[in-house]
């Protein structure tokens, strides 16, 4: 339920963006890759304690 409520939200971010108001267009345009970067860390962050648990298997 929350990640089609977060994609709705993203979804409107995405309605911003296209905005007449160059403000608005240009906030939304930055909160967008604001969101993909956090994203990017999160599934990095996934793979290093997935890493970090193997690596505590082997000893």
């Amino acid at each position: 339920m929350v990640k089609s409520m977060d994609k709705r939200e993203y979804d409107q971010l995405d309605s911003l963006s296209s905005s007449p108001n160059a403000e608005i267009s240009r906030l939304s345009i930055i909160v967008k890759n604001l969101k993909d970067r956090v994203e990017s860390l999160e599934r990095n962050q996934t793979e290093l304690m997935d890493k970090l648990n193997a690596l505590k298997k082997n000893f």
